[in-house]
Order: structure tokens, then C-alpha cells, then sequence
């Protein structure tokens, strides 16, 4: 079944707004399933249960629901953890909590956070969007004296590889619950953090959070 958070977003919207959103969620589905490349237009259409016409009039193709699909689920967490950090300028306690509630935020919905995977792999343009977002925060600590590494290409792409690790391991199950914070903690060791420090503050409790999606997200 799909999660249905577009649909969701859009129950209140007019028919060709509904019928929109139940082709993404079928396309999260599929794609969260069997991949960008295995999924096909027919099936996404059959799992909306809509006709293969009714596809087209919406996305263009594929790649165009792919492309809005994976900008869409990006948005959904990139909007709550700028929410959830909201007043918050400590770069340590930013970075921690960015990597945390991303992985619990993109399982808690694990159809989203299985496509959130694959989309990242797929499409550069993804990646370039979540390194800017972290490249922010990560420069903010250099400057803050609290970070004392150089910020380059380098450094983002490990960093953000690290966060998917622990994501694809809290998805597969086979991650102890605390992963997210194992992560934080890591991640704050290779900055420059003291062992001490790092371990308080990705340690810290959190409230518990669930994926929402807004209408203009989707």
C-alpha cells in the first residue's frame, strides 16, 4: 500500500490536484520498491488507478514525476529540520540535530525514506541541494571555532554518505535504535569535536517526529 502523504497533502484540493498527488504516491511506492530504472509508467499508473493516459497529463514522463517526486520528499525534511532548529545558532548542536532527525524523519516513513536513498544516488541535482543546505552549517562551526577541518567537497560528501548509512541501516532493521546518534557522534568526532562533547550532544533527547507533508511541498 502506498503511504499516501501526497494524497494526504492534497485532500482537500480539487480532483486534478488528488489525482496528481495518488500518481506520486504510487511513484514513491514503485520507486522505494524496485528503483528509478525498474519502475514504468504503466504500472505507476495502474498502482494510482488511473489510466495510462491520465498519466500524461499530468508529467511529462518518468523522469518528470521521478525529478518532482524526489525534490518533493527532500523538501518535506529539509522544511521540518529547518523548522525543528529554528533559533538554534550553536554550528554542534545544528549539525547533530540536522543528522539525526534527518535519519529518524526519513524512516519514519520508510517508503519515502527507501526513494529519499535512491533519489539522492540519481540525481546530482539532489545532492548539490542537501550539500548546500550542509555546507551552510558546517562553515558556521569553522567560524564559530567549534569545527577544525577544511569545508570542501570532500569533507560534505563523506559526511552526507555517513547520514545515508545510517539511514539505509535504520531502514534495513538491522541498526540498533540509537544509530542516529552513533552517527551524530561520529560525524562530530571527524569535525574536530572533542570525544566528550560530541558524545553529550548527539546524545541529548529529542522530541519524537513523524514526516509530514505540506500541500506546496507537493
Amino acid at each position: 500500500m502506498s503511504t499516501g502523504l501526497f494524497g494526504g497533502g492534497a485532500a482537500h484540493l480539487g480532483k486534478s490536484a488528488r489525482t496528481r498527488a495518488r500518481l506520486m504516491d504510487a511513484a514513491v511506492e514503485l520507486f522505494a520498491r524496485d528503483g528509478f530504472e525498474a519502475a514504468s509508467v504503466n504500472e505507476i499508473a495502474r498502482r494510482a488507478g488511473v489510466a495510462n493516459g491520465t498519466f500524461y497529463v499530468h508529467f511529462r514522463d518518468k523522469e518528470a514525476i521521478a525529478s518532482e517526486v524526489a525534490l518533493a520528499i527532500a523538501g518535506g525534511v529539509t522544511r521540518q529540520l529547518d523548522e525543528a532548529m529554528a533559533g538554534i545558532d550553536d554550528a554542534v548542536e545544528r549539525t547533530s540535530m540536522a543528522t539525526r532527525r534527518f535519519i529518524e524523519l526519513a524512516s519514519s516513513v520508510p517508503d519515502w525514506g527507501r526513494a529519499l536513498l535512491r533519489a539522492l544516488w540519481t540525481f546530482q541535482g539532489l545532492r548539490d541541494s542537501v550539500a548546500g543546505y550542509l555546507k551552510a552549517d558546517l562553515e558556521r562551526g569553522v567560524e564559530q571555532g567549534a569545527f577544525s577541518v577544511r569545508v570542501d567537497t570532500v569533507l560534505i560528501d563523506v559526511f552526507v554518505s555517513m547520514a545515508m548509512s545510517g539511514l539505509f541501516e535504520r531502514l534495513s532493521g538491522s541498526a540498533p535504535d540509537d544509530v542516529a546518534s552513533r552517527v551524530a557522534e561520529l560525524q562530530l568526532r571527524m569535525l574536530g569535536v572533542s570525544p566528550e562533547r560530541a558524545s553529550v550532544v548527539s546524545q541529548r533527547a529529542l522530541p519524537p517526529v513523524a514526516l509530514t507533508l505540506s500541500p506546496a511541498s507537493g
